[in-house]
């Protein structure tokens, strides 16, 4: 068993069907454990909003919540300050250093398809990435 974190584009790259999804699917229906900040499942439903409005979004958040994901909906401190660093270091984008921080304290391996916004976080080794469009 493994424990991972799912960032916003993994999720939306598995609800669309688009290329790597099978690789998440079978993380989530393995005995893993899989979490995502709240901060993330928003922008899968924003996400879905933009598209087909709010009334599909709310739809899509039902939903989610019935997948196998443990949804934290607080950022505790420990998150919060790793959050901070992962901002500062790497100038990315909060969702994105939550879903890190999260990983992070969690001891966790993210699951993303994000190279444009991880690669370098990969490459210095602060995390353990799995990367669902890679065959």
């Amino acid at each position: 068993m493994k424990t991972y974190v799912l960032d916003a584009c993994a999720l939306i790259a598995y609800l669309n069907d688009e290329e790597g999804s099978e690789n998440i699917e079978n993380i989530l229906l393995s005995n893993n454990i899989c979490f995502m900040s709240i901060i993330n499942v928003f922008e899968v439903c924003y996400d879905a909003a933009k598209v087909s409005g709010d009334k599909h979004a709310i739809h899509l958040f039902d939903e989610i919540k019935q997948m196998p994901i443990i949804i934290q909906y607080d950022i505790e401190r420990d998150v919060l300050f790793q959050a901070i660093y992962f901002k500062t270091k790497y100038k990315i984008s909060v969702a994105d250093s939550i879903a890190l921080a999260l990983a992070k304290v969690k001891g966790a391996i993210i699951v993303t398809s994000d190279h444009h916004e991880f690669d370098c976080i990969d490459e210095a080794k602060e995390l353990t990435f799995y990367w669902f469009d890679k065959p």
